[in-house]
């Protein structure tokens, strides 16, 4: 086989050899015997924002439902999947974030759809393999015809 003919590597594009390759390097305190995965970290806001985004879009038909099955716990991905009813596009304007206790992130968001404001809250969890949703609630307000009436004190 001559010269021009050889496949060569292209030394910016490939992934190096298994001889080529440095020694991978485990994170300092983590080692194989102690877990699995290491401890997921504490998420930015911008991070649980994003989160909330993309759960939305499932909820909103605009994400398959399967691409969130990692995110959330089973029971708030039974809520999701199902028939659904065409939704209108809603997008989150403000998100806030506390931390009640060590491993639990609470968010809230003002979301907008048809020029209507709506409440998100949510509450994330961190299991060994990542942040997990376990509780999301898109709170609409229902018509004034349809509040229910509180009986009178006595």
């Amino acid at each position: 086989m001559s010269e021009e003919h050889r496949v060569r590597t292209l030394v910016h594009y490939e992934v190096p050899r298994r001889a080529e390759r440095p020694p991978a390097v485990t994170p300092h305190g983590h080692r194989r015997s102690d877990a699995r995965w290491p401890v997921p970290r504490q998420l930015e806001a911008g991070e649980v924002g994003h989160l909330l985004n993309m759960l939305l879009e499932a909820y909103d038909g605009r994400r398959p439902v399967p691409q969130i099955r990692g995110l959330v716990a089973p029971e708030v991905f039974a809520g999701f999947s199902g028939p659904h009813l065409a939704q209108p596009r809603h997008r989150m304007r403000r998100v806030h974030v506390c931390t009640p206790v060590p491993g639990v992130i609470e968010a809230c968001a003002r979301v907008e759809a048809d020029g209507r404001s709506f409440a998100l809250a949510a509450r994330f969890t961190r299991t060994p393999a990542g942040w997990q949703c376990v509780r999301f609630a898109l709170l609409k307000p229902g018509r004034p015809d349809q509040q229910a009436r509180r009986p009178a004190a006595a």
